[in-house]
């Protein structure tokens, strides 16, 4: 801390006749000693992790839901949103959020470990980025990114298919530092997601290779990353909220809360399915009451995300990567690949976790068999006119839809799967699924590399074609 007083001042005056100029005696006067100009790497590592938890779980994940029929937009601008209209200026917070306020913090992160060789701090941070530009890919289709953090230089906008390369070769170079020392590292209690554990970050890391092969739909390569991703619930990859308001609550509670009516589930592709899905070995209407609430007397509206006792409560640590969504990879793949026993095995295991978890009153998840599958099987009635194949593949989007409810993911495979599951199209003025985040003003202001002509809400990303 700089510290002047008036005597050594005067002293430094008669000292220097003069002679030293106007610069060294003002130098440091602009400098405030309470702003801090850099910051310890573990630090700025939590700030990072921080905004990509809010990333995931905040506006982003709710525009992502209303859009893939999880949720209705019930009110001002949601129900805009519900009708498809928005504009640029709805996604400068979440493109500045991810782009400054996550992957370039983590870049300095990467920066400062590598300069120390602290593979670990290295691997959680690449791991953590990894997540995030998959996922900026995901919903923008061309971005910036391998000029992204240049300074000064206006970035160009690298192809959809090559953001998602890079990201493999990212996440398969997490996976290498992480295992360089795998069990002999530190804890690093920066890392709000893991604490620094090393095991459960590359399980983590080969996840969501699997999530990112599964947008490019390169399902063998899913397949086989899953196969080494997350095997248990206990090891998911959360964002932790500890429920103070304004400060670090589940933001579907806090907008719940404080924009109420908002946002519901009355009329929504999702909840009008989960009470309909019962059948002699299912009944979900256990899963329905921990995702909506419709039943207690302090609620806002109809249908409310449950924010009461349900999958949305102030301190709900929210998803970002599962053992849930690692099983459904599975299953997909497998179903994909015309291997029938081994997509029910992965699928009886998301039902048994559906057992374990949605409980009471309401809840049964008896294991499939192939012959439920078969035209007029239990999953596949014959009025339905599929192939036992693709009653099966069917079962497993269905069943990850609904384990998915809240998360960007539900957007993701709507536009990936051509919108197999069936998600209606909220409003007669459109004609077809919104496919994309729109490019925000604060890009198009200021690059002159942003696309153009500029793609619209409708228009497909490229690995969506």
């Amino acid at each position: 801390m700089k510290k002047t007083t008036i005597s050594l001042l005067l002293a430094g005056l008669t000292i220097a006749g003069g002679l030293g100029g106007c610069t060294k005696l003002t130098r440091g006067f602009d400098e405030n000693p309470n702003t801090a100009s850099d910051a310890p790497s573990t630090l700025q590592l939590t700030g990072a992790q921080l905004a990509e938890g809010l990333f995931m779980s905040g506006e982003s994940a709710r525009t992502a839901n209303i859009w893939a029929g999880v949720f209705r937009g019930a009110d001002r601008q949601y129900q805009a949103l519900q009708n498809y209209i928005t504009t640029t200026q709805d996604y400068s917070t979440p493109w500045t959020i991810a782009y400054q306020s996550c992957m370039t913090q983590l870049r300095i992160v990467e920066s400062k470990a590598t300069s120390v060789g602290n593979k670990q701090l290295t691997g959680i941070a690449q791991a953590s980025e990894g997540l995030m530009i998959g996922t900026v890919a995901a919903l923008w289709g061309d971005v910036p990114y391998s000029q992204a953090f240049v300074e000064n230089t206006p970035p160009t906008f690298d192809a959809q298919a090559t953001v998602y390369a890079a990201t493999q070769t990212l996440l398969t170079t997490a996976i290498g530092n992480l295992t360089a020392n795998a069990g002999a590292g530190a804890s690093v209690s920066a890392d709000i997601f893991y604490g620094g554990n090393q095991f459960k970050w590359v399980a983590a890391a080969h996840s969501l290779k699997a999530r990112y092969y599964l947008h490019v739909k390169n399902y063998a390569s899913a397949l086989t990353e899953a196969q080494q991703g997350i095997t248990s619930s206990a090891n998911d990859l959360l964002m932790p909220y500890a429920g103070a308001v304004g400060i670090s609550a589940n933001p579907y509670w806090d907008f719940l809360n404080n924009r109420t009516a908002y946002l519901d589930g009355v009329g929504s592709y999702a909840p009008t399915l989960l009470l309909a899905r019962t059948n002699s070995k299912t009944n979900e209407t256990a899963r329905y009451k921990y995702f909506y609430n419709d039943s207690d007397p302090s609620i806002y509206s109809d249908r409310d995300p449950n924010w009461i006792d349900g999958a949305f409560q102030a301190t709900s640590s929210f998803p970002l990567i599962t053992y849930v969504e690692t099983q459904a990879i599975i299953a997909e793949c497998q179903a994909r690949a015309g291997n029938t026993a081994a997509a029910i095995t992965a699928l009886n295991n998301l039902r048994a976790y559906d057992a374990s978890t949605y409980t009471g009153s309401g809840a049964l998840y008896t294991a499939y068999v192939a012959s439920d599958f078969t035209p007029g099987g239990v999953a596949n009635p014959t009025s339905s006119g599929q192939t036992a194949a693709a009653a099966l593949l069917k079962e497993v989007l269905l069943e990850k839809y609904f384990s998915l409810i809240g998360q960007i993911e539900e957007f993701n495979d709507v536009r990936r799967t051509n919108n197999l599951i069936g998600v209606p199209i909220n409003t007669s003025t459109a004609s077809a699924l919104p496919q994309r985040f729109l490019y925000p003003l604060v890009e198009l202001n200021t690059n002159p590399n942003t696309p153009n002509p500029v793609p619209s809400l409708f228009t497909k990303t490229p690995v969506n074609q």
